[in-house]
């Protein structure tokens, strides 16, 4: 390829294009940097951290996040620095600069889709339509609105700007340029793989890419076969250190998470075959959903339940599930072997979308931010499909204006659906009230609400608001456990979140019943039942603090044993959460405070679980 000149004209339009795609992105999510955090994740895995992102100054910040509590759960740097810079700039509990962040990376996002497809087809009205539509795709509202989305946000305008400077490397004929370039995507790579490790599927974007350049920018016609010379000789070798930089870091990620339990205990193996038909039949079924919230986006969730691996597909839904295969199959065969100005992007949509596919089983089938930077693909593949290079003049008539008045009304739709579904982000409370009432909500929906309205009753002085408060608790709870039984869940050799949302009722209900002066035994009661059914963090501390309740009302011969209770199950605490610096020390704190100065009669246990759990 050689370099093109581009008249001034057109730079002046590529610019214009770029603000005004950023202008619709920013104008359209602008009223997300109001919003306040949700509880999913953002007060445990942002708030509940503030040794990485509340530092007094930002270089403590940094030495923490790559030195102080390195390895962690979940070491996404890139992502960390990031919310660092957000704390220090708008204070660590302000939920505006992180909403502002994900805003901006978005709109940046947009206008990077918009460079890279303009450069890499020579097709302005392409490029310009596929990421208009992408700036306005519903789907797009979780991962834009929720605080978690940084990773997100971050790890696709990586993969774009690799993509956007491998373009211009492979239309220069500057060699020290070319060089510079290269070693771009290189960096561009390694930022995007410590933003989200989903984005190992970068390496093979960029592969395709390369393959495919020729006929996404027209120098060879879309029939013509590849030229396999070039890929063994020139494009292989050169993506090799990408793929070697993506193992490495890959394994390293794996390895960690691993060691912390993130990874690694929810049953059937990779290779079992029962998890191999699973995934077979699961994939036609979450891919042809992608493309029905692309299309036809109503009931967004941030938790789908289905499919799910508790539940028996019905026949027809079987058969579906055939059908989708075969035809997405032969749709990418056919671009693949005469459409390979459309190959690039069926390809590259899978590649993005492999990571989720529940290789190694992770129990979430589907999720609105696992399609956000795969859904250019889908749109640039409807774009070049309605409006071909090469299309006649004779076009220009009823079929070109009946082409551009679908994608109009498209888009139109999907900006004023992309409004609506914002809005349910404002607050907790309107989050987790459009997940508990949509058509088939989940568990998680029904207990987070239950759970909100049981914190505000704790936090309420007003007897009547309280009292309203935990009414309302008590007919989610009541939900909750109707869903349940409407899944029609059978067990499988899986480890599944349903267990874990049952769990949290039963605390729920523990709360409430304190709240309204239940007996102590009672209580205690449906914290037990919420530790059999699925042992945790919350569920052990919970019981701890109710054992140690019953042990100061009882009497003096019985208190020794509920104190020992208390002590067995806060130990479980502190296991569970040996790998978390901030509870880690907390524990260690509540050890001394509650048990050691307290009980004499528990020096041997506690010597023990300090040489265990302190050293």
């Amino acid at each position: 390829m050689h370099p093109v000149s581009v008249p001034r004209r057109n730079v002046r339009r590529r610019a214009l294009a770029c603000f005004a795609l950023a202008g619709l992105s920013l104008a359209l999510y602008g009223p997300a940097i109001g919003f306040d955090f949700v509880n999913y994740d953002d007060t445990t895995v942002l708030l509940g951290h503030p040794q990485l992102y509340d530092q007094p100054s930002l270089r403590a910040s940094l030495s923490e996040i790559f030195v102080g509590s390195l390895p962690r759960e979940e070491p996404l740097l890139v992502r960390d620095v990031s919310w660092a810079l957000d704390a220090r700039l708008f204070g660590f509990r302000n939920p505006a600069g992180y909403h502002l962040g994900n805003v901006l990376g978005n709109a940046a996002n947009v206008v990077l889709l918009f460079l890279f497809l303009q450069h890499a087809t020579r097709r302005f009205g392409l490029a310009v339509a596929t990421a208009g539509l992408f700036a306005v795709l519903p789907v797009h509202v979780e991962p834009v609105a929720w605080v978690m989305g940084r990773k997100d946000m971050l790890s696709a305008g990586f993969v774009l700007a690799a993509l956007l400077a491998q373009s211009h490397e492979l239309a220069s004929s500057d060699v020290r340029r070319r060089r510079s370039l290269y070693l771009l995507t290189l960096l561009l790579t390694v930022l995007a793989l410590l933003s989200k490790i989903a984005a190992m599927s970068a390496v093979v974007i960029l592969t395709l890419h390369r393959v495919f350049a020729p006929y996404l920018d027209g120098t060879r016609p879309p029939h013509l076969p590849l030229d396999w010379r070039h890929i063994t000789r020139h494009v292989a070798p050169r993506m090799l250190p990408h793929a070697l930089v993506t193992v490495g870091i890959v394994v390293w990620y794996q390895r960690v998470v691993a060691e912390f339990g993130v990874v690694g205990w929810r049953g059937l193996g990779p290779f079992d075959p029962e998890h191999l038909r699973t995934v077979a039949t699961f994939t036609p079924l979450v891919l042809g959903q992608y493309l029905r919230s692309l299309v036809w986006p109503t009931q967004l969730s941030i938790s789908y339940r289905w499919p799910h691996v508790e539940i028996p597909l019905t026949a027809s839904e079987q058969v579906a599930a055939a059908g989708i295969a075969l035809v997405m199959g032969a749709a990418l065969l056919h671009a693949v072997l005469r459409r390979r100005d459309l190959a690039f992007y069926g390809l590259a949509c899978v590649a993005l979308l492999l990571p989720y596919l529940n290789l190694v089983f992770v129990d979430i089938w589907r999720a609105d931010r696992y399609v956000y930077l795969a859904s250019f693909c889908v749109l640039a593949i409807a774009v070049t499909w309605l409006e071909p290079r090469g299309a006649p003049r004779s076009r220009s008539g009823a079929l070109r204006v009946a082409t551009v008045a679908l994608a109009a009304g498209f888009g139109i739709a999907s900006a004023v659906q992309t409004a609506r579904q914002l809005s349910v982000w404002r607050s907790n409370e309107s989050l987790w009230r459009h997940e508990a009432y949509l058509d088939a909500p989940s568990l998680l929906g029904i207990q987070a609400l239950a759970a909100s309205y049981v914190q505000q009753a704790e936090q309420e002085t007003d007897a009547a608001v309280r009292a309203e408060r935990v009414r309302r608790a008590h007919v989610e709870i009541a939900r909750g456990f109707e869903r349940d039984r409407a899944l029609g869940r059978k067990a499988a050799g899986y480890a599944t979140a349903e267990p874990l949302q049952l769990s949290h009722l039963h605390n729920h209900l523990g709360r409430l019943a304190a709240l309204e002066g239940a007996p102590l035994t009672e209580q205690v009661g449906h914290f037990a039942r919420a530790h059999e059914i699925a042992p945790n963090r919350r569920s052990a501390f919970r019981l701890a603090e109710a054992y140690m309740k019953l042990a100061e009302e009882a009497p003096a011969e019985e208190r020794e044993r509920w104190v020992r209770a208390s002590l067995t199950h806060f130990l479980e605490y502190v296991s569970m959460s040996a790998r978390d610096p901030a509870r880690h020390a907390r524990s260690e704190t509540l050890l001394a405070g509650r048990y050691e100065s307290r009980f004499p009669f528990l020096r041997d246990e506690i010597r023990v679980a300090r040489e265990r759990y302190f050293q």
